[in-house]
């Protein structure tokens, strides 16, 4: 076996060296470039990131801002309402007519007498103050299908104690007392010498498929579209539900009473009767 020479054992080894250290060299380059690479990844992502949150926020911001407007603005449109509220409504010798009060403590002047007009088709008449926007809710109504009718519009005061005088002996027949009856009849009819009737600016409205002065009138239709509607041509649902220690009248949902657009509106807006109204604005004599 022959032996190999000292310089092929020396080139044998420098070749090896050569081969590692070019190895060790790719080695390292593949390394730097791979972390090179996670690093720019990141950098990306980070890059990314950023973008989005600021889009983000970006967007939240304009969202803010644009419910903020609104927000704003309804705060705006309240506080006005508010404000209007707050400030009570301006009254005008002219208008005091139509918001005069009659109750049990309030007769009506003697020589109170109302210009009247007629209610066509209806039998009834009333001021003829309140006669173009009592015509004017009434066809209204008409026009959305509704079939509304005036059942009772102005009396006299005779014919006011008479009604009176007929509930009270229809209760003393019933085994009441004299002053049962006359309490029991005072809860559903103004007394002799007082009375919106009587006024000419007040109205029973009924309709065609109820043909009751009852309770049961504020589940129709017509009675849901007057509550909901009576006030844009001046009227009030006079003797209201949860009223009735203040009006000493029972709740009646048929019954309306002309204040004008105005007063109804604020009346509407805040939730009083027109006693309460009195008394806010100290008309009481």
């Amino acid at each position: 076996m022959s032996r190999k020479k000292p310089e092929d054992r020396r080139v044998v080894r420098t070749r090896r060296t050569v081969i590692y250290t070019f190895l060790l060299i790719l080695i390292f380059m593949y390394i730097s470039a791979h972390a090179q690479l996670e690093e720019e990844r990141a950098q990306a992502l980070q890059a990314e990131t950023l973008e989005t949150g600021n889009a983000a926020q970006a967007g939240l911001a304009a969202g803010q801002e644009e419910n903020g407007e609104q927000v704003m603005e309804q705060e705006q449109e309240q506080g006005a309402r508010k404000a209007e509220s707050q400030e009570g409504l301006i009254l005008n010798p002219e208008d005091m007519w139509c918001l005069i009060l009659t109750n049990a403590q309030y007769p009506i002047p003697e020589d109170y007498l109302p210009v009247l007009k007629e209610v066509p088709g209806q039998g009834q008449s009333v001021d003829e103050r309140i006669y173009d926007p009592l015509m004017e809710m009434l066809s209204d109504m008409k026009e959305q299908g509704l079939s509304p009718v005036v059942c009772s519009g102005y009396r006299t005061l005779d014919k006011q104690e008479m009604l009176f005088n007929r509930k009270v002996s229809a209760y003393v027949k019933q085994g009441y007392s004299m002053e049962e009856a006359n309490q029991m009849a005072r809860r559903l009819l103004s007394i002799p010498g007082s009375g919106e009737h009587c006024l000419g600016l007040a109205v029973d409205i009924y309709c065609k498929s109820y043909q009751k002065l009852e309770a049961g009138f504020a589940d129709t239709k017509e009675g849901k579209w007057l509550r909901e509607h009576c006030w844009d041509y001046g009227f009030i649902l006079r003797y209201d539900q949860g009223k009735e220690e203040l009006t000493g009248i029972d709740y009646e949902p048929w019954h309306f009473r002309y204040v004008g657009k105005a007063a109804a509106r604020y009346l509407k807006e805040t939730g009083m009767c027109l006693e309460e109204f009195y008394i806010e604005e100290s008309l009481y004599g």
